[in-house]
């Protein structure tokens, strides 16, 4: 991102619920992992009133699909949230460790 370009916020997601949800974003697949309470909030580079983002729900995963890129995820104060945060270890006795 530039100096120049100014990310425009147009999609907060909360997670009311008492587990972890998974937010992920399409087109980059990327999961983020939201603890009970945590609001993320998703941004581009789009333009105010655009419609940008379609947004799908399936029990404990939120899937949002960016219609405008670049799109990021990030906290309430605007910091980037990485892929993978709070991503919950691997079920099962064969783990495999991921970056």
């Amino acid at each position: 991102m530039t100096a120049d370009e100014t990310p425009v916020p147009v999609l907060r997601v909360r997670n009311s619920g008492e587990e972890l949800l998974e937010l992920i974003l399409e087109p980059y697949g990327s999961d983020h992992w939201m603890r009970p309470g945590e609001t993320f909030v998703i941004w581009t580079l789009g333009h105010p009133g655009d419609e940008v983002f379609e947004v799908e729900h399936e029990p404990g995963t939120v899937t949002v699909h960016a219609e405008s890129l670049p799109a990021y995820v990030g906290d309430a104060d605007g910091n980037e949230i990485e892929c993978g945060h709070n991503r919950p270890p691997a079920p099962g006795p064969f783990r495999l460790r991921l970056p």
